[in-house]
């Protein structure tokens, strides 16, 4: 609401801040039409200089001054994305180099009909690519009006390839040729000054005065008597200055566009290094956390090895110690583990000297990969279930495992991983609920198969499994919605799946991780 009020304040300002500059550029213009006209005209020029060598370096200057802007043209397309300067490029290269020096300096030398009808036929398409480069037809792209070009130059060169017939001979003694030239630069010209005012845009404005110079030209060659090509230099010098008009508009416009990208480039290095200020701050958090973390692991290690097993003492005790020793050294191997981002790798968080203030002892060493298990290591599904399960002694946690399960293939660190945040999801989602886990063979042979299930709302309403996105989350619940989708990589990296959909009898629901069985 504030920007349509914002854009209605300032819409009358910049229309008057166009309309005084389009005044200015229409002054200026005339100025210097009437000054060509003026030097230019037979009164002045006649007896001084050789007309006809004069009339054909002033059509050479005009096609090089169009060729000229038919390049910046094209480079501005590629630079802004913009395919109009391209359409339009392609028509002026086409006026430039072919149609000004064939029409100028070529026809007037050969008054058989078939070359003229072959100028008239490339100069109709020529105009149409003009018109087009207002709207170009997306399907054509940027290059279209380039393709229209060299299919003119095919027509042309077919069309004066002709034997002369009446209809060739009447083309060359008619008006045609000129109604037809002098009517197609005026067209072009009222549009473009129209697509400049419509928009508004005082470089199609530019344009449009450039191409109306031309049409002028064309005008003053029509109806001034005994103008012909060596009579005065009004016709040739104005056309000079109309491309020139037309240069300066592409030239501001090309400016403009190289502005653009100079500031869009300065505000991506804005903030990229507001960025990288955030991240230096984040990893300086990172860091500290790291530091605190290795503290609070070292000092529950220590209270784990307090918990020594006494002759007499409950097996319950035991299994617990045995758990929270498991986990630690779980949470050790992840903090010495190399963090990959990208083909650089990070230092492990913990040092040597932490590594052995976090040793647990023999017993809780890395799990070493038996041979032929591939790099991965195996493990016994059942058993790291069993010591997942006693340290939630306090959770109504129900395990069933299936007799003799195969070991799989995978270190025992991913089962835990995993299964440790499907159940912090069970407390999320649906907290004080009976959770069952459950182990067995997969229907699918080869697989075994870890279920996780709960007893509560299950997942959204309309959907019966959920797709596992980095960062998906219930915003209600909590969390960040990382868990789930690193569970589900690492155990796509170890040949498995893990899938979450809704169960019924009672509603809940069921999360299974599938792991390939040790070959």
């Amino acid at each position: 609401m504030a920007s349509g009020f914002l854009g209605a304040l300032l819409g009358p300002q910049r229309r008057a801040r166009f309309l005084a500059g389009h005044l200015t550029d229409v002054l200026v213009v005339a100025v210097l039409a009437v000054l060509v006209v003026a030097v230019s005209r037979p009164a002045v020029v006649d007896g001084r200089i050789d007309l006809s060598d004069a009339t054909a370096v002033l059509t050479l200057v005009a096609a090089a001054v169009g060729s000229a802007a038919a390049i910046v043209a094209l480079v501005t397309g590629r630079l802004s994305g913009d395919p109009r300067p391209s359409w339009f490029g392609a028509a002026l290269l086409l006026y430039g180099v072919v149609l000004l020096p064939l029409s100028a300096l070529v026809l007037p030398q050969y008054p058989a009909g078939t070359p003229r009808l072959a100028v008239l036929t490339m100069f109709v398409i020529s105009l149409c690519i003009l018109v087009a480069a207002l709207r170009p037809p997306p399907a054509l792209g940027a290059w279209g009006g380039w393709a229209l070009a060299a299919v003119a130059l095919v027509i042309g060169g077919v069309v004066a390839s002709q034997a002369e017939s009446p209809f060739t001979r009447m083309v060359a003694t008619s008006p045609l040729y000129s109604i037809v030239v002098q009517s197609g630069w005026a067209l072009v010209a009222v549009l473009f000054l129209l697509d400049g005012y419509r928009r508004p845009s005082r470089i199609r404005a530019r344009m449009g005065l450039g191409l109306l110079i031309v049409a002028v030209s064309q005008l003053y060659r029509a109806i001034v008597p005994g103008q012909e090509p060596t009579d005065g230099l009004v016709y040739p010098s104005l056309r000079v200055l109309g491309m020139g008009v037309v240069l300066t508009a592409l030239l501001t416009m090309a400016l403009r566009t190289v502005t653009q990208m100079q500031d869009d480039y300065d505000q991506l290095q804005e903030t990229l290094g507001e960025a990288s200020a955030l991240l230096e701050r984040a990893t300086g958090q990172t860091a500290e956390r790291d530091h605190e973390l290795r503290n609070g692991l070292a000092g529950l290690a220590g209270a784990a090895q307090l918990l020594t097993t006494r002759p007499g003492d409950d097996p319950q005790v035991a299994r617990m110690r045995e758990a929270v020793l498991a986990e630690l050294n779980r949470l050790r191997q992840m903090l010495q583990t190399p963090v990959t981002v990208e083909d650089s790798v990070a230092g492990p968080m913990v040092d040597g000297r932490d590594a052995a203030l976090l040793d647990y002892g023999p017993a809780y060493a890395a799990v070493t990969p038996s041979p032929g298990a591939g790099p991965g290591g195996e493990h016994d599904v059942g058993e790291a279930l069993r010591t997942l399960v006693d340290l939630r002694d306090g959770r109504c946690i129900t395990l069933d495992t299936q007799d003799d399960l195969p070991p799989v293939a995978a270190p025992e660190s991913l089962t835990r991983q995993v299964v440790t945040n499907l159940l912090a999801n069970c407390d999320r989602h649906a907290p004080r609920t009976p959770v069952v886990v459950r182990a067995r063979l997969a229907d699918e042979p080869g697989l075994v198969a870890v279920e996780v299930r709960d007893h509560g709302p299950g997942l959204p309403d309309g959907q019966e499994q959920l797709e596992i996105v980095r960062g998906r989350h219930d915003e209600a619940a909590g969390g960040s919605g990382l868990g789930l989708h690193i569970s589900a990589q690492l155990a796509r990296e170890h040949g498995g799946t893990l899938v979450l959909r809704t169960v019924d009898a009672p509603r809940g629901c069921l999360a299974v991780l599938t792991l390939p069985v040790a070959r």
